[in-house]
């Protein structure tokens, strides 16, 4: 079984999917013979791959996020206009000015990319299915492509996807959200400790009643948007009905995690509890009716949302996972690495594959590095060496 060339294609091939299908340039045929119908299958594996990965959306998300948010946000950093933040110093405006250059050139040498990879896309996968097909014989290739219609293994990409949302989830207005918020916090100077009813320097008038209800109004918003307990729940059913259960370890260490996973549920239940009893009395004392309404703007703003929604979603998916999933994916990956042993190539066949797939790799390489322009490519190599000079200025 040729396992490991075959996933190591993987890394030629997936950013060729990054732009869509167009004429593939012409590609010399290899001297070494090459069974069509293994070239075929293995073909059909990369696009399922490159498809359930979500590698075309994650990469899009990237340089949408890059050219809407991180620029802009940059820029607003050089020119002072952050909430809450002092405009830099001439020496300071500089630095942030160099790492929003990096970032400019960075998003010009991505466009130029797409375009490269959108012409060359059939010309990858070609090659990287040209490859497999030297060194894997259609029932190996279609061995390993079992493994991707394995739940626990199309989940795990599902996964991945939804954590890339945490960075790439966000808008302008989010970030300006967040940061006007930011700068309204710090300005509160409010000592929650000396809120607490008997500390030291509590203030003696008792909020009134209607004020607590505003106060618990804001608490109860804040529970329902943040999805905790849903959260909690899935966590805590993974961790100890499914992955104590499924995993490979000793009886000791699958008992222990059980503990560790209960103990953890009931000092939360504990303490939510506690807050959930204090809490409105306690923000009642610290804030003023105006500073309330405008932390209440702030919970039910719709950043906020989407922060705890994208949280949501990507405990969700991790967690997503069932015993039969586990057990599944252990079983298939045992019986592979089995019939893996029973094919090992020689020293010499693993140093021609090595060899070939490093040339491989050098080729496009070069053809997508030459498909940016030499003015992007010096400026990003500059602009790059001055941070490098400098230092990140954040």
């Amino acid at each position: 079984m040729r396992l490991k060339p075959i996933l190591f294609a993987l890394f030629v091939a997936l950013p060729a999917t990054l732009g869509p299908a167009s004429f593939a340039e012409d590609t010399p045929q290899s001297e070494a013979a090459v069974n069509p119908r293994a070239k075929e299958l293995a073909r059909r594996f990369i696009e399922e791959v490159l498809s359930a990965s979500h590698i075309a959306t994650i990469y899009e998300d990237y340089r949408r996020t890059l050219r809407e948010v991180y620029i802009p946000a940059l820029r607003d950093m050089v020119q002072g206009d952050v909430p809450g933040v002092p405009a830099p110093d001439a020496k300071g405006a500089a630095a942030i000015a160099k790492l929003l250059t990096f970032a400019d050139y960075l998003r010009k040498a991505g466009d130029e990319l797409d375009v490269a990879l959108s012409e060359n896309r059939e010309a990858m996968i070609s090659d990287a299915s040209e490859e497999i097909a030297k060194t894997a014989t259609p029932v190996e290739i279609e061995d390993v492509a079992k493994l991707l219609k394995l739940p626990a293994v199309q989940k795990a990409l599902d996964a991945f996807y939804a954590a890339s949302k945490l960075l790439t989830g966000f808008s302008y207005k989010d970030s300006r959200t967040f940061a006007e918020f930011s700068a309204w916090a710090k300005g509160l100077n409010v000592d929650v400790q000396q809120m607490l009813p008997g500390a030291p320097g509590a203030p003696a008038a008792i909020p009134s009643k209607r004020k607590i209800a505003k106060a618990q109004t804001l608490v109860n918003d804040l529970l329902i948007t943040s999805h905790l307990e849903e959260m909690i729940a899935d966590a805590k059913h993974f961790i100890r009905d499914v992955y104590a259960e499924s995993a490979r370890m000793s009886e000791e260490e699958r008992e222990n995690l059980r503990e560790q996973a209960d103990q953890w549920e009931f000092t939360y239940n504990m303490q939510k509890a506690i807050v959930i009893a204090a809490a409105p009395s306690v923000v009642a004392a610290a804030l003023t009716d105006e500073q309330l309404n405008t932390l209440h703007e702030f919970v039910r703003s719709p950043a906020v949302a989407k922060a705890f929604d994208l949280l949501r979603n990507a405990v969700k998916t991790g967690t997503s996972f069932t015993n039969k999933d586990i057990s599944e994916a252990q079983k298939a990956f045992d019986e592979l690495e089995k019939k893996s042993k029973l094919k090992e190539r020689s020293a010499e066949e693993k140093a021609k594959a090595k060899a070939d797939w490093d040339a491989l790799i050098k080729k496009w390489t070069e053809v997508l590095k030459n498909k940016i322009s030499p003015e992007t490519r010096s400026g990003l190599e500059r602009s790059l060496d001055d941070l490098h000079n400098e230092g990140l200025p954040i």
